[in-house]
């Protein structure tokens, strides 16, 4: 509980009344436990074990602070004696105010004596902390550093923390990445946005690509606590709503988004790629001609036709579809499949059944263990059912194009091209409008209407066939 400097200072004290001449210390750079619970390396202390083995120690007594500074663990404190004892090395011990002999048997006692309280106690402290947290976890109370857009909310006469709560400066920035995200906007492009606006991190920094990926997986921000990789209802009210943070969810494990797929180019047409050569049924790509845009086939250059033309044509479609009612109530349909409800019929029985285990009272241990398995394989059960309720009930691409009393053709302009793109591929499909074809002119080294040119090849129509 005292820092390094306050243990040297009482160290040196303790020397000069026992006529001791300290020389360089083996200090470490932080306070690092001395437990085999603590998870960073004490360099000093492997230093010295290193000098002690190679002769290198330099002097005939080791100073201790206390004894559980050589150790708290009875392995390690064997060792580290049986090297003092072989170089005649004394130890003294600060806060016993006496020096110790390894050599003599009853020292070498009262020292592993000491040690093997140490590793009690440390292993006691352990448990402890490990119960709180577990009892944390489940009440969903918060743990670790209060993410950006939240901020800690304290007792005002213990100083005790209580929840996080919603930043009001902050959060927004949170509401507009993953609102965005769900629209089709890049990382890059809500980088690049942040940083010309001024929106930094907690560091005055602009905000990073990764930072970004980072926050938009966090499921803090849904009002949801982890714990083990388990997500928990947590005490605070979320920033996003739970369906939008799934639906980012779902989105980031796309391929497109993942670290490991390739990276691709820059996209600058929603319709490349998508539109096939009718001769070839190659893709088409964007070419300039006399400072004009045109589609031209990829392949083998089969077709060239003005690129506005069938844009407005195609775009024309597109809208026209989402505009009409019935295609509302066709993408929100789902919520009534057998599927989901089979789902929820579930969901509430696992539901009930853990709430059930949660609430008993064993009266053995073995009973105690019992119903300690049982919580956890309901728990994972429940949220195995969740995720397959979440998988069945996520909105469509195309939902939020489509909400009732919304200029259909003003959202979609406003869309990045990236989500004008995906909303185009699964529309421009045989199943739905069709497959847009671009075919030679009828009439050759004479222009036709786009129109005569484009063909829409449809399910039906290759059924009717």
């Amino acid at each position: 509980m005292k820092s390094v400097r306050q243990q040297h200072e009482q160290n040196q004290r303790s020397c000069e009344r026992h006529g001791i001449t300290l020389l360089e210390p083996y200090v470490e750079q932080e306070a690092v436990s001395a437990s085999r619970y603590a998870r960073k390396k004490r360099d000093a202390f492997e230093l010295l074990l290193d000098d002690l083995q190679a002769g290198k120690f330099g002097a005939h007594v080791l100073v201790l602070w206390e004894n559980s500074r050589g150790s708290r663990e009875v392995k390690e404190w064997a060792i580290l004696l049986d090297l003092l004892e072989e170089h005649e090395i004394l130890v003294h011990v600060t806060t016993h105010g006496r020096t110790y002999d390894p050599a003599n048997p009853r020292d070498r006692r009262l020292l592993l004596d000491d040690a093997n309280d140490a590793e009690y106690e440390s292993a006691k402290t352990s448990m402890r902390i490990r119960r709180d947290m577990q009892d944390n976890a489940a009440q969903g109370r918060p743990h670790g550093v209060c993410p950006y857009g939240l901020r800690p909310l304290h007792d005002r006469h213990t100083g005790r923390l209580i929840t996080w709560e919603r930043d009001p400066d902050k959060a927004p920035v949170i509401e507009e990445l993953f609102t965005r995200l769900r629209q089709g906007h890049s990382f890059k492009a809500i980088t690049k946005d942040f940083a010309q606006r001024g929106i930094t991190n907690r560091k005055g920094r602009p905000f990073t690509h990764q930072h970004l990926r980072d926050m938009a997986t966090r499921a803090a921000y849904a009002g949801y606590r982890v714990y083990h990789g388990e997500l928990i209802e947590a005490i605070w009210e979320p920033i996003v709503p739970r369906e939008l943070w799934w639906d980012v969810q779902r989105i980031l494990k796309e391929p497109a988004h993942q670290n490991k797929a390739p990276r691709p180019g820059r996209v600058l047409h929603e319709y490349t790629g998508i539109i096939k050569c009718d001769v070839c049924s190659g893709p088409i790509g964007v070419v300039r001609n006399r400072g004009r845009e045109e589609y031209k086939c990829q392949d083998g250059g089969c077709i060239r036709i003005e690129k506005p033309a069938v844009d407005e044509v195609v775009t024309r479609v597109i809208l026209a579809y989402l505009s009409r009612e019935d295609v509302y109530q066709g993408l929100n349909s789902r919520s009534d499949s057998e599927a989901i409800a089979a789902v929820r019929d579930e969901l509430a029985r696992l539901r009930a059944e853990l709430a059930e285990a949660e609430h008993q009272t064993p009266t053995t241990v073995e009973e105690a263990r019992m119903f300690a398995r049982l919580v956890a394989e309901l728990r994972q059960r429940v949220a195995d059912a969740e995720n397959r309720h979440r998988q069945l009930t996520t909105p469509s691409e195309l939902t939020y194009l489509v909400e009732p009393g919304i200029d259909v053709a003003k959202r979609w302009h406003d869309a990045p091209v990236t989500a004008r793109r995906k909303a185009a591929a699964l529309l421009l499909t045989p199943e739905l409008l069709g497959e847009v074809r671009i075919t030679r002119s009828p009439v050759r080294n004479h222009r036709v209407p786009v129109e005569q040119r484009m063909i829409w090849h449809r399910q039906e129509d290759t059924e009717a066939a």
